[in-house]
Parts: C-alpha cells; sequence; structure tokens
C-alpha cells in the first residue's frame, strides 16, 4: 500500500473485514458503507485523520471510483489506502475504469484444504460438509452450518443484489439460485433455466452474471482449442458456499 491502493474482494462473510481490521492502524480508519453514520462521513468527505483508511462495502457508491481516484491523486506522503468488498470490484465500474494502474487487486476465498490444515479423509469430509467459510466451518456445527448458509443466501439477495442492481423481480431470482446447486458439474443451460423459471433468456443470462459479480459463484468454460470452446459455448458453474 505504500504506492498504491490495495483492494480486497471475495464473497461476503469470508473474513475480508476481519483480515483487514487486524492491520496496524487500520480500526482508526476504517468506514464501513453500509453503516449509516459511517456512509454520511463518505459523502460529507469527512474522513479519518489516519494514515490508513479502510473502505468497507465502497462498490455500492455508484461513482466510488471517482471517489477513490480523487482520494488517491489528491493523497498525503504515507496516506495509504485499503478497499474491502464482496463483490468482483473490477468490474463494477459503472463506466470507464478510471483507477487504472492506482491498485493492485487480491481475492479472499473460503477455506482451502491447507488453509483448515487438513490432513486426512475425515476432515475433508468435514469440509465439503460444513463449507469453507469461516463462521460455519470453525463452528462445526452442520445444522448451524445450513442455517448461516441460507441466511447469507438471504442477505446476498436482500442487500447486495439491491444494493448493486436494478433486479426487481428478487422471489424468481431466489428461485434460481435454490435450483442451481443441483445442475453443478454439468454444462449449466440457460434456455433450460429461462423455461424452468419463464422468464427472458437475457434475464437469465443477466442474472448468472450478477451472481458471479457477487462471488456467489463462477463459471469455467469448456476446456480445448478456441475452436472447440466456440462449438461448446455452455459453460459449468461452482459454488463458493459448496456445503
Amino acid at each position: 500500500m505504500a504506492t498504491k491502493m490495495v483492494f480486497v474482494a471475495g464473497p461476503r462473510q469470508v473474513g475480508k473485514t476481519t483480515l483487514a481490521l487486524d492491520l496496524p492502524g487500520a480500526r482508526a480508519g476504517y468506514l464501513n458503507w453500509d453503516v449509516p453514520a459511517d456512509r454520511e462521513r463518505i459523502l460529507r468527505r469527512e474522513l479519518p485523520a489516519t494514515e490508513f483508511w479502510v473502505f468497507d462495502e465502497l462498490h455500492k457508491y455508484r461513482p466510488w471510483r471517482n471517489f477513490l481516484k480523487g482520494l488517491y491523486d489528491s493523497r498525503r506522503e504515507g496516506q495509504q489506502i485499503l478497499v474491502t468488498g464482496s463483490g468482483r470490484l473490477e468490474l463494477f465500474s459503472f463506466g470507464g475504469d478510471s483507477l487504472q494502474g492506482r491498485y493492485h487487486l487480491l481475492r479472499l476465498h473460503p477455506f482451502s484444504v491447507a488453509e483448515a490444515d487438513i490432513e486426512d479423509p475425515k476432515g475433508l469430509a468435514e469440509l465439503l460438509r460444513l463449507g469453507g467459510f469461516p463462521e460455519p466451518f470453525l463452528g462445526g456445527n452442520e445444522v448451524e452450518a445450513r442455517r448461516w448458509s441460507r441466511q447469507n443466501r438471504t442477505r446476498l439477495i436482500e442487500e447486495d443484489v439491491t444494493a448493486t442492481t436494478s433486479i426487481r423481480d428478487l422471489g424468481r431470482l431466489e428461485e434460481m439460485m435454490l435450483r442451481l446447486p443441483d445442475l453443478v458439474g454439468s454444462p449449466l443451460s440457460v434456455n433450460a433455466l429461462r423455461e424452468d423459471l419463464q422468464v427472458a433468456h437475457k434475464t437469465v443470462a443477466s442474472w448468472l452474471d450478477t451472481l458471479e459479480r457477487l462471488f456467489a459463484l463462477f463459471r469455467l468454460p469448456p476446456f480445448g482449442a478456441p475452436r472447440i470452446r466456440a462449438v461448446k459455448q455452455e459453460r459449468k458453474h461452482y459454488h463458493f458456499d459448496w456445503s
């Protein structure tokens, strides 16, 4: 952060804020867009008088890139800026990328086998059963893990989707999210989803793009030469919350 801003992106509740606040001096300069008092300070440009600013969920503010560009270009010597968000920050541009060359992008993912220090089949089964997000995995309770997963899905729809998109049919969107886990590992047919949900093809495609931007899922194209990928358009999808 000595020369550029640092963006830490990843799914909600994966530990971005906890990681950021563990850094020296972070708490004094922490502002969360979801907290009304902090949001007002950001809008009024009344920032903490510290050398380390941490902005959480700032991508929900439409001109966030221009806001950060102004801070970065006018920053005093030694000023450090860390931005965390539950979305693919490089895609939340709302226009041209005015931050080119001004930031490093890092991604924080759920626990892997190595990070969870798993050395036997029992530990792997536990990771697959509870998922890799810190709260349900460390809690070790499958019932609580499933409750956490449902609440996390609801908050993603009611908070993240509504704050960053113009999607209004949230019921159909949640219906699609409940359908998707059954299709993991198979070519994902947008047309089949369209028929199931009785909505337009472009609507389903847009919803999938939204879920990918918000780290609810990721998609992989067919492996092979470009001519093979051109013929096989349908991609497979997987979920960050695999429990």
